[in-house]
């Protein structure tokens, strides 16, 4: 999975998809972020479709 930079003044406090290592949508709550993503990527699997919570304030997130 290629994990993507997010700009945390851009998108802190809002939930992010992510396909192919891009934000490809963001809003305030899941159901939002995913009907945006499969409108805007209908050809994406939902299971190639990854949701992350951006935090409010710089930190760091790992993925393993």
């Amino acid at each position: 999975m290629n994990t993507p930079t997010i700009d945390v003044k851009e998108y802190g406090g809002k939930q992010v998809a992510v396909v192919g290592g891009k934000v490809v949508a963001s809003g305030r709550t899941l159901k939002e972020v995913l009907a945006l993503a499969r409108k805007l990527q209908p050809s994406t699997p939902l299971h190639e479709i990854k949701v992350f919570s951006v935090p409010k304030s710089l930190a760091v997130i790992y993925y393993v």
